[in-house]
Protein backbone atom coordinates (compact mmCIF):
# COMPACT_ATOMS: atom_id res chain seq x y z
CA UNK A 1 0.00 0.00 0.00
CA UNK A 2 1.35 3.62 -1.23
CA UNK A 3 4.55 1.58 -1.85
CA UNK A 4 4.78 -0.38 1.37
CA UNK A 5 4.78 -3.66 2.29
CA UNK A 6 2.28 -3.72 5.14
CA UNK A 7 0.90 -7.46 6.19
CA UNK A 8 -2.78 -8.32 7.08
CA UNK A 9 -2.05 -9.09 10.53
CA UNK A 10 0.08 -5.39 11.01
CA UNK A 11 -3.40 -4.31 9.59
CA UNK A 12 -5.48 -6.13 11.49
CA UNK A 13 -3.72 -4.93 14.65
CA UNK A 14 -4.26 -1.10 13.14
CA UNK A 15 -7.65 -1.25 12.74
CA UNK A 16 -8.44 -3.47 15.55
CA UNK A 17 -6.80 -0.42 17.86
CA UNK A 18 -9.04 2.18 16.64
CA UNK A 19 -12.15 0.19 17.16
CA UNK A 20 -10.69 -0.38 20.75
CA UNK A 21 -10.02 3.19 21.12
CA UNK A 22 -13.62 4.21 20.00
CA UNK A 23 -15.36 1.88 22.37
CA UNK A 24 -13.37 3.03 25.29
CA UNK A 25 -14.46 6.37 24.00
CA UNK A 26 -17.87 5.22 24.05
CA UNK A 27 -17.48 4.10 27.11
CA UNK A 28 -16.26 6.87 28.46
CA UNK A 29 -18.87 9.06 27.47
CA UNK A 30 -21.80 6.71 29.04
CA UNK A 31 -19.66 6.85 32.44
CA UNK A 32 -19.36 10.68 32.13
CA UNK A 33 -22.94 11.29 31.03
CA UNK A 34 -23.86 9.04 34.14
CA UNK A 35 -21.95 10.91 36.29
CA UNK A 36 -23.45 14.60 35.29
CA UNK A 37 -27.20 12.86 35.63
CA UNK A 38 -26.02 11.80 39.49
CA UNK A 39 -24.71 14.69 40.36
CA UNK A 40 -27.71 16.86 38.69
CA UNK A 41 -29.98 14.82 40.74
CA UNK A 42 -27.86 15.34 43.79
CA UNK A 43 -27.79 19.20 43.26
CA UNK A 44 -31.22 19.70 43.02
CA UNK A 45 -31.93 17.48 46.59
CA UNK A 46 -29.61 20.12 47.93
CA UNK A 47 -31.00 23.37 46.78
CA UNK A 48 -33.42 23.90 49.57
CA UNK A 49 -31.11 23.08 52.07
CA UNK A 50 -28.69 25.56 50.49
CA UNK A 51 -31.46 28.42 51.03
CA UNK A 52 -32.51 27.78 54.61
CA UNK A 53 -28.79 27.58 55.41
CA UNK A 54 -28.27 31.08 53.38
CA UNK A 55 -31.24 32.43 54.97
CA UNK A 56 -30.37 31.02 58.33
CA UNK A 57 -26.57 32.51 57.78
CA UNK A 58 -27.72 36.01 57.12
CA UNK A 59 -29.85 36.10 59.67
CA UNK A 60 -27.74 35.00 62.27
CA UNK A 61 -25.18 37.48 61.45
CA UNK A 62 -27.33 40.21 59.68
CA UNK A 63 -24.89 43.02 58.22
CA UNK A 64 -21.48 41.72 59.88
CA UNK A 65 -19.85 41.77 56.38
CA UNK A 66 -16.66 40.45 57.59
CA UNK A 67 -18.48 36.93 58.94
CA UNK A 68 -21.04 36.80 55.64
CA UNK A 69 -17.78 37.39 53.32
CA UNK A 70 -16.12 33.75 55.24
CA UNK A 71 -19.12 32.09 53.78
CA UNK A 72 -19.39 34.14 49.96
CA UNK A 73 -22.36 35.85 50.69
CA UNK A 74 -23.55 39.81 51.32
CA UNK A 75 -25.53 41.90 53.35
CA UNK A 76 -29.28 41.95 52.33
CA UNK A 77 -29.53 45.37 50.97
CA UNK A 78 -32.82 47.16 52.06
CA UNK A 79 -34.88 48.31 48.82
CA UNK A 80 -35.57 52.21 49.18
CA UNK A 81 -38.43 53.33 47.72
CA UNK A 82 -38.50 56.54 45.66
CA UNK A 83 -40.62 59.22 47.20
CA UNK A 84 -41.99 59.95 43.46
CA UNK A 85 -43.61 56.30 43.67
CA UNK A 86 -45.00 56.27 47.28
CA UNK A 87 -46.82 59.71 46.65
CA UNK A 88 -48.00 58.13 43.00
CA UNK A 89 -49.36 54.65 44.92
CA UNK A 90 -51.25 57.18 47.77
CA UNK A 91 -53.17 59.34 45.11
CA UNK A 92 -53.89 56.00 43.07
CA UNK A 93 -55.19 54.38 46.17
CA UNK A 94 -57.03 57.47 47.61
CA UNK A 95 -58.66 57.34 43.91
CA UNK A 96 -59.54 53.62 43.75
CA UNK A 97 -61.74 54.14 47.24
CA UNK A 98 -63.30 57.22 46.07
CA UNK A 99 -64.40 55.19 43.09
CA UNK A 100 -65.36 52.30 44.78
CA UNK A 101 -66.39 53.74 47.81
CA UNK A 102 -64.17 51.73 49.64
CA UNK A 103 -63.72 52.42 53.38
CA UNK A 104 -60.88 51.43 56.21
CA UNK A 105 -61.44 49.19 58.91
CA UNK A 106 -62.88 51.72 61.56
CA UNK A 107 -64.98 53.07 59.48
CA UNK A 108 -66.74 49.28 58.44
CA UNK A 109 -66.85 49.18 61.92
CA UNK A 110 -69.29 52.14 62.62
CA UNK A 111 -71.31 51.28 59.29
CA UNK A 112 -72.00 48.03 60.69
CA UNK A 113 -72.86 49.04 64.49
CA UNK A 114 -75.29 51.94 62.62
CA UNK A 115 -76.80 49.30 60.45
CA UNK A 116 -77.12 46.78 63.55
CA UNK A 117 -78.64 49.95 65.44
CA UNK A 118 -81.37 50.37 63.24
CA UNK A 119 -84.69 48.38 62.84
CA UNK A 120 -85.11 45.26 59.92
CA UNK A 121 -87.25 46.76 57.44
CA UNK A 122 -90.39 44.79 57.08
CA UNK A 123 -90.26 42.57 54.16
CA UNK A 124 -93.57 42.59 52.48
CA UNK A 125 -95.50 39.03 52.77
CA UNK A 126 -95.73 38.50 48.67
CA UNK A 127 -92.83 38.97 45.97
CA UNK A 128 -93.63 41.16 43.33
CA UNK A 129 -94.42 38.94 39.71
CA UNK A 130 -91.56 39.27 37.07
CA UNK A 131 -91.82 41.56 35.13
CA UNK A 132 -93.25 40.01 30.90
CA UNK A 133 -90.16 39.79 29.15
CA UNK A 134 -90.92 40.45 25.46
CA UNK A 135 -88.50 40.02 22.07
CA UNK A 136 -87.90 43.16 19.98
CA UNK A 137 -89.07 42.94 16.43
CA UNK A 138 -86.90 44.04 13.73
CA UNK A 139 -88.78 46.98 11.69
Amino acid sequence: MDDRTVSTDALSVEFQAVVDADAAAKTAEVQRTNAVTKANALAQGVVQDATAFKAFLQATFGKNAATLANFDLKPRRSTKVPVATKSEAVTKAQATRKALGTKGSQQKKQAKKALATQPAPETPATTPAAPATTTPTKS
